[in-house]
């Protein structure tokens, strides 16, 4: 697809990230992948973001769902939100979010993958790689919407690119030896009987397009 004003590139830490196959967050929904990407409040990236959003903010005026230019931060869900706001249930978001703000996108189709080469990850390999916690370039395009009479503006989810890793979050599951102990010492090998192989040399590692 061709680039305009309402797309834009964010770095940040991903959250919430169902990036291997579409997600639904209750039954009624439409599964979608989807993450959201925290972004700290003093990042210059800011300035580009909002300039996304005048931008699909115009495109809304343009096509008629406004007839004025509206104030984005008093949409219900504002596309560009405060971490430091508590959710609707008035709880804190957490450690993770303050100091920042997030955008939530999502997309019915599946997304462009990429590591830090630019390289496709598979998408068997995109919840080890690209998991909430990890730092990623994110690829968003914004537009406005009225549905239901519903009217705002917010983020399709276009691809993401790997940056480094983070610390997960989320509590981690149990390890193997959480589950099963240390695995037992090998036997000692016989000196004995037949002669042992020489060890073979180790099979290249398959090409996963890394």
């Amino acid at each position: 697809m061709a680039l305009n004003a309402r797309t834009t590139v964010v770095q940040g830490r991903l959250s919430y990230a169902h990036l291997a196959k579409p997600h639904a967050p209750n039954e009624q929904a439409e599964p979608k992948y989807s993450v959201s990407v925290l972004i700290p409040k003093t990042d210059p990236a800011i300035q580009a973001i909002q300039a996304a959003i005048q931008a699909a903010l115009q495109d809304g005026v343009n096509r008629g769902i406004w007839s004025s230019m509206p104030d984005p931060s008093a949409f219900r869900y504002p596309p560009l939100r405060d971490g430091d706001a508590p959710t609707d249930s008035g709880e804190s978001r957490g450690q993770e979010y303050a100091g920042h703000h997030f955008i939530s996108a999502k997309n019915k189709k599946p997304v462009f993958l990429r590591d830090q080469q630019n390289a496709e990850i598979p998408v068997m390999l995109a919840d080890r790689e690209l998991y909430s916690g990890c730092y990623a370039n994110v690829a968003l395009e914004f537009y406005a919407y009225s549905n239901s009479g519903n009217k705002g503006v917010t983020a399709s989810l276009l691809g993401v690119q790997k940056v480094k890793d983070g610390e997960p979050l989320g509590e981690a599951g149990p390890s193997a030896e959480d589950l099963f102990g240390a695995p037992a010492a090998a036997p000692a090998a016989q000196t004995g009987g037949f002669s042992q192989p020489q060890a073979q040399q180790q099979a290249a590692a398959p090409n996963l397009g890394f």
